[in-house]
């Protein structure tokens, strides 16, 4: 009997350690937010739902599992891309807190920007640059979560919206730099749709390739060598960029050193000026993107419609010769 009540205690002591183990496993993905200057009535709500959907992300890659979003409130738009995202590399916060500052959109409801996460391929993929990226997370005015978008640096974002301007191109400074994230965000998550969208019907958009030198040795491509600009229709570009989405598992697209000028005369058209970084399965390169987005002259609710995509590869352009807004002639 002895016997029988010591090993009974001990099963006890095991089962109890294991729930604690358990419990302790669990807690350790948990990361909780601090929301800084958000208004009194929305501060808990924004919290609660961000720390939710984070969490969430951190137990899933965890525990190798798919991602559930239910019992957070999200709009079926931003679950659906949410989940996209999640399918093609999934991604996980290593921070216990997230103390960060939220602010008021200008088209309303809030914003929650510089959300730490680690890129978690699956498994035989691999992810060396890049990471390490943010998050911006977006939510009504009742604190539902409505989207999520790859973020810029926070130090360029700050710089790009830290001045005197007036209010009216403020506003579209702040469109415009969200629609950038979105641009950027639609390739890492393959989605055509957006992009269809996003483009005029009438889109000019050029790109840069190396033409390679013929030498007795053969043809090399060399660093400043001649770069040939081949200009297609968006129906073109983007058929193209299909082929790419579906022969890439993965695709990953970092924009840095960002510039964003109106126009000296039509105050609806902006030019932004960019370097971005692609990485897929099969490919990579590095180059100078520039965009050209226009307002509705009618209608600022509407989402501005890029009129001019342009890319040149970065080791072979000389910076006097990248595209800039003053290069285009706008017909009004």
């Amino acid at each position: 009997m002895k016997v029988n009540r010591f090993m009974s205690i001990k099963n006890c002591i095991i089962l109890v350690l294991g729930l604690l183990v358990s419990v302790s496993v669990k807690a350790q993905y948990k990361t909780s937010f601090e929301l800084l200057y958000a208004s009194a009535g929305m501060k808990k709500t924004l919290e609660q739902n961000a720390g939710k959907l984070i969490t969430e992300f951190n137990n899933a890659q965890g525990e190798k599992r798919n991602l559930s979003l239910a019992g957070i409130d999200i709009a079926p738009e931003a679950a659906s891309s949410i989940f996209t995202l999640w399918e093609i590399c999934p991604f996980r916060c290593d921070e216990i807190e997230v103390v960060e500052n939220c602010t008021s959109k200008l088209t309303g409801g809030y914003q929650v920007r510089n959300i730490p996460m680690i890129m978690e391929p699956r498994s035989g993929e691999k992810f060396d640059a890049d990471r390490f990226q943010t998050i911006v997370l977006n939510f009504d005015a009742k604190g539902q979560i409505e989207s999520l978008f790859f973020g810029i640096r926070s130090d360029e974002y700050k710089d790009l919206m830290a001045s005197d301007r007036e209010v009216t191109d403020l506003r579209k400074r702040t469109i415009i730099l969200d629609f950038v994230e979105q641009f950027r965000t639609a390739y890492n998550k393959k989605d055509l749709n957006f992009l269809q969208d996003i483009f005029s019907d009438d889109a000019l958009i050029i790109t840069g390739r190396v033409v390679q030198r013929k030498t007795q040795e053969g043809a090399v491509a060399m660093p400043g060598g001649n770069v040939e600009l081949i200009t297609q229709t968006k129906k073109q570009y983007l058929s193209r960029l299909a082929n790419v989405f579906k022969n890439n598992a993965r695709i990953n697209v970092v924009f840095e050193n960002i510039k964003v000028n109106s126009h000296r005369s039509n105050k609806n058209v902006y030019g932004v000026k960019l370097v971005q970084h692609w990485n897929s399965g099969s490919y990579s390169d590095k180059g100078y993107l520039f965009l050209m987005w226009e307002f509705d002259e009618k209608d600022e609710t509407k989402p501005p419609m890029i009129h001019v995509r342009t890319w040149q590869p970065y080791n072979e352009t000389p910076k006097e010769k990248v595209f800039e807004l003053g290069d285009f002639k706008i017909n009004k």
